[in-house]
């Protein structure tokens, strides 16, 4: 799943409204691979003020590590709330690590390495996103993903298929190849991991979640958002949160 922001593009986060992030109580969202902003568009949170990450084009052979520091610079709170949604769940724990988060929750991701699966090491081994044109191939095999991220309406569908036109294919290939290369070992403190008990992507994330949401796909975010909206401000009224 993936956002995009190319070279030249603003490069600071945005509220929900388009102005710039001023609020007390931010909470920064990071979306997935094949995602945007748009992804969370439907929460509701009372109190909070969503702030959108966006994403950078990334420099050639440019690490996670070093990526997730170039996001730091759009954080403007000292002690963050992250939520990081798929590979934006990665990038959130990254991150953690470079700075002192209030908390950190992510949703339909991963928390270690070992929670990757099993079938992205194709990648590693046969690595099809660096030779084959991966933004076309998305776009031709895009009913088969609204399968695989647990879409069935129609206006979910649409949007779906919008975010992936506006995919920056340079970003995508390159985010693949650090999924299947992240061998984090390293937990936040406070950590909570939020995974629907359907996710195909990541189908075993289930068992070490926090929070599962019988039935949720990988894009329940969207098409739960009540639900999740819910979740997450239970999640953040029973933990401990620096305003």
């Amino acid at each position: 799943m993936v956002g995009t922001a190319t070279d030249g593009a603003d490069k600071r986060a945005i509220a929900e409204d388009g102005t710039p992030a001023v609020a007390d109580r931010e909470i920064y969202f990071i979306s997935g691979l094949g995602a945007d902003w748009r992804v969370f568009q439907r929460l509701q949170l009372e109190g909070y003020r969503p702030v959108h990450i966006l994403w950078q084009h990334p420099q050639r052979r440019e690490s996670i590590e070093q990526y997730a520091q170039r996001l730091l610079e759009q954080v403007t709170t000292e002690h963050p709330i992250l939520v990081g949604l798929s590979f934006g769940g990665l990038m959130a724990i990254e991150m953690a690590k470079l700075c002192h988060p209030a908390q950190v929750i992510v949703i339909s991701s991963a928390t270690t390495g070992a929670q990757i699966p099993t079938y992205f090491k194709v990648f590693r081994w046969l690595p099809v996103q660096l030779v084959v044109p991966f933004k076309q191939l998305l776009w031709a095999v895009h009913w088969l993903l609204n399968w695989l991220f647990g879409l069935n309406d129609r206006d979910d569908c649409s949007l779906f298929k919008q975010v992936l036109v506006d995919t920056d294919p340079w970003f995508l290939k390159w985010a693949i190849s650090r999924v299947v290369g992240w061998r984090n070992q390293v937990v936040p403190e406070g950590l909570v991991q939020i995974h629907g008990g359907s996710d195909r992507v990541f189908p075993w994330g289930h068992r070490s979640a926090d929070v599962v949401v019988p039935g949720g796909g990988h894009l329940m975010v969207l098409n739960r958002a009540e639900e999740l909206s819910q979740l997450l401000m239970h999640t953040l009224a029973t933990s401990p949160v620096e305003s």
